[in-house]
């Protein structure tokens, strides 16, 4: 593992995870083999900025959909839940959108408001999985307990691993997000959220902490 390139610790990275990953899994696990990652004030802009190369340069990595790469040879058939046999990447986000709207009726059926806020109006909350659709197998994909029902705001943080929890329901908030953000949300660390629906999700928030809640 000595003197790889960035590009081939990117590789590795998705290598591990099946060959799909989020920026989120990209930027906690690149160290692993490019130890130098984080030395540099904007080194998440380095990171993507080698991925964006070589996208445009067609190598290496395409992108699947909104923050999420994978290796050029990924078989995007994966990602839906009954694939087709010809599919562009546009047939596959709408499969994963139509696949995505039936685990979210089966979480509001679940779980009826956002822990957090307490708001029950089914038509801003958002189902958030836990295990992102891209890494988990289908029957994850479709699994209540792999999800929680959260207001935007919420969805977005937890999506894109500024917070976490867990398993005695605290509140876990990554390093990079201010606390002057952070009172603006009137919350704080390790704060215990009451309502939030532990059981059967541990295994689930244990991958999300691991991969997806930004450690730096």
């Amino acid at each position: 593992l000595i003197n790889m390139t960035k590009v081939e610790a990117i590789k590795k990275v998705l290598e591990d995870n099946g060959g799909i990953a989020t920026w989120e899994i990209i930027y906690n696990e690149i160290e692993k083999y490019y130890p130098e990652a984080k030395k540099s004030k904007e080194w998440s802009a380095g990171i993507r900025g080698v991925l964006y190369r070589e996208i445009k340069n067609d190598k290496s990595f395409k992108k699947i959909d909104e923050g999420t790469y994978s290796l050029a040879d990924y078989d995007i058939n994966k990602l839906v839940l009954s694939p087709k046999d010809l599919v562009t990447t546009k047939d596959v986000l709408t499969a994963i959108r139509i696949g995505q709207s039936e685990f979210r009726k089966k979480l509001i059926a679940s779980l009826k408001k956002c822990p957090i806020t307490g708001i029950d109006d089914i038509r801003i909350l958002t189902a958030s999985h836990i295990k992102p659709w891209t890494q988990s197998t289908n029957p994850e994909r479709l699994d209540v307990r792999n999800g929680f029902l959260f207001s935007p705001t919420f969805d977005r943080l937890f999506d894109r691993g500024l917070i976490s929890f867990s398993n005695d329901k605290a509140l876990l908030v990554s390093d990079s997000f201010s606390e002057r953000n952070l009172s603006k949300l009137n919350l704080s660390r390790k704060q215990i959220i009451s309502e939030l629906p532990i059981i059967g999700r541990e295994e689930y928030l244990e991958y999300h902490r691991n991969k997806i809640f930004i450690h730096d």
